[in-house]
C-alpha cells in the first residue's frame, strides 16, 4: 500500500490505523495496488483510498475543542474509508497507543467530565472499552496511592523456558539446547544484581518481579541462587509484593516452591494459556491441563497469591472452550486471572506465515473477551491495568483482573509507567522517571551475549 501525505505529518499515526484493518500489508510499498492520499486543509482532514479501481472517500471536519484536533481528524478520515471499505469497526476507535489508560486520564485532566463523551464521539472509542478504562483507573487506585516520591521496583530476567511456544516472540531460550549458558548467565546475573543495590545504596524497592521466559525452569540450586542474591543485596523490608512468573506448570515443585517461600515469594504466576489439551498441543506447550491442576493445587497449599493467565484465540480454541476453561479457573478462585488477546509477531514461530490469524478469527476472539469480562464481573473480579499491542486479533488487548485488595502493583507501575523500574539481565528495561521524563535503556537481548558482555566487564 502506498499513504500519500499532503499538508501534514502525520504518517505514524496513519500507518498504524491503517494496520488495524489491514494487519498483514506492508505500508511502504505499492505493490498491492492499494493507495490512500491524506490531505490537511484549512477546516478539513481529506482521505481518499482506491482499490480495484474503486475510491472511497470521507472527509473529516476540525473540531478545534480537541488538543490535537489537525491529528485527529486526518486519522479519522483514514479510519472512516478503511471502515468503508472492510466494514471493521475496530473497538479502541483512533487510539493506537500501547497505553489507553495513560490516555484515559489525560483526557480526564484536559476535559473532566467531557472525557468520555469526546472518547466515544470524537475518537470513536466503544462505550465497553471506556467503561473498561473507568474500572481499571478506579482498581488501580490503593496500588497508586502505595508510591513514593523516590520509590522504585525491580525486575530480573530469567530467559529461559522448557521449550519455546509457537504464539511466543519473547527472547527466551530452551533449556533443552541452551542449558549450557544457564550457569554462567545466573552467574553474572547475580554481580548485575549486587552491582545495581550497590548503586542504590541497598535502597528497599517497594515490588520484586522476576520473570523471563519461566524462571522455575532453571535448577534448584541456580533458583536459589538468584533469590538469595537478591535478598541479600537489597533491603526489602518496604517490599510488599515479590512475584515470580512461575509460568509453565511442568516446571513447578515442591522444592521450588519451599525456595520461594523461604526468600519471601508472596506472588507467584502459573500460567496454561488453554485448558484445553488439543490447543496445548498445536501451539507446543509440553504440559497438560492436568498439570496445570496439579501445579496450581500444590502452590495452593504454600498460600502464595497466584495468577492464572489465558489467552483468547489460539488455534483450536472455540468461544465455549474458552468460556469453559474459564470457568473452571475462576472456581479455582485465583488471586489474579490475566487474559491476552492473541497478537502475532515475526519472531514467533507462526509469525512468519500468519497461520495463527488464518486460525482466529476476530469475531470469535471479541466473543471470547466479552464473555470473559462478563464471567468475571459476575465473579468478583475486577479489570486493574491493561495494554495492547500491534498485530492483536481484532485490535484487542490484555486485561489483568484480581479480587478487590489483590492487585499486582507492579504491572501497574510498570505498564503505566508510574515508577523508576531497575531490570537486571538479558533484554531487562530500565526506566528510570525523573519528573515526568522517562530515560529508558535496555540489557543485551540475547542471553549468550549478555554473558560475553558482562563476562569481559568482570575481569
Amino acid at each position: 500500500m502506498i499513504i500519500k501525505l499532503i499538508n501534514n505529518d502525520f504518517s505514524f499515526d496513519i500507518a498504524n490505523t491503517v494496520l488495524l484493518f489491514y494487519p498483514r500489508i506492508s505500508t511502504v510499498d505499492g505493490n498491492d495496488g492499494k493507495e490512500i492520499t491524506v490531505s490537511l486543509n484549512e477546516n478539513s482532514a481529506i482521505a481518499e483510498y482506491s482499490e480495484n479501481n474503486y475510491v472511497y472517500f470521507s472527509e473529516t471536519y476540525f473540531n478545534r475543542e480537541l488538543y490535537d484536533f489537525q491529528r485527529c481528524a486526518c486519522v479519522r478520515s483514514v479510519f472512516d474509508v478503511c471502515y468503508k471499505a472492510t466494514g471493521i469497526r475496530p473497538p479502541w476507535g483512533l487510539l493506537i497507543g500501547v497505553r489507553p489508560i495513560n490516555f484515559y486520564l489525560k483526557m480526564q485532566t484536559l476535559y473532566g467530565d467531557k472525557c468520555e463523551e469526546i472518547l466515544e464521539s470524537s475518537y470513536i472509542v466503544s462505550r465497553d472499552k471506556i467503561r473498561l478504562c473507568a474500572e481499571t483507573v478506579e482498581m488501580r487506585s490503593s496500588s497508586v496511592a502505595k508510591l513514593m516520591n523516590d520509590s522504585f521496583s525491580l525486575y530480573v530476567s530469567v530467559p529461559f523456558c522448557p521449550s519455546r511456544c509457537k504464539y511466543c516472540s519473547f527472547v527466551s531460550y530452551s533449556t533443552e539446547n541452551e542449558t549450557k549458558y544457564i550457569e554462567n548467565y545466573v552467574e553474572i546475573l547475580c554481580t548485575e544484581i549486587k552491582n545495581t543495590a550497590l548503586q542504590l545504596e541497598r535502597k528497599a524497592p517497594l515490588t520484586v518481579y522476576i520473570g523471563g521466559g519461566t524462571p522455575t525452569c532453571i535448577a534448584d540450586h541456580l533458583f536459589q541462587r538468584i533469590l538469595n542474591c537478591i535478598t541479600e543485596s537489597f533491603d526489602l523490608s518496604e517490599c510488599f509484593e515479590f512475584t515470580v512468573e512461575a509460568g509453565r506448570p511442568e516446571t513447578i515443585s515442591e522444592t521450588k516452591l519451599q525456595i520461594m517461600k523461604k526468600y519471601g515469594v508472596n506472588r507467584i504466576c502459573i500460567n496454561p494459556q488453554s485448558l484445553s489439551d488439543d490447543v496445548l498441543l498445536a501451539v507446543g506447550r509440553k504440559h497438560s491441563v492436568e498439570d496445570f491442576f496439579n501445579a496450581y493445587d500444590l502452590a495452593g497449599s504454600f498460600g502464595f497469591d497466584i495468577n492464572v493467565d489465558l489467552i483468547a484465540g489460539l488455534p483450536l480454541e472455540t468461544a465455549n472452550s474458552f468460556a469453559d476453561g474459564l470457568k473452571k479457573i475462576i472456581n479455582l478462585s485465583p488471586s489474579n486471572i490475566t487474559i491476552h488477546s492473541l497478537y502475532i509477531k515475526r519472531a514467533a514461530d507462526y509469525g512468519a506465515d500468519c497461520s495463527l490469524y488464518a486460525a482466529s478469527k476476530p469475531e470469535i476472539v471479541n466473543e471470547m473477551l466479552s464473555c470473559a469480562v462478563y464471567l468475571m464481573h459476575d465473579n468478583g473480579y475486577y479489570p486493574y491495568y491493561l495494554y495492547r499491542q500491534k498485530n492483536t486479533i481484532g485490535n484487542n488487548e490484555n486485561i489483568g483482573f484480581s479480587k478487590k485488595g489483590k492487585e499486582c502493583a507492579y504491572n501497574i507501575y510498570m505498564m503505566d509507567e508510574l515508577q523508576t523500574i531497575y531490570g537486571c539481565g538479558a533484554n531487562a528495561m530500565t526506566k528510570i522517571i525523573n519528573n515526568g521524563i522517562i530515560t529508558r535503556s535496555c540489557g543485551t537481548k540475547y542471553a549468550y551475549n549478555y554473558i560475553k558482555n558482562n563476562g569481559e566487564k568482570n575481569k
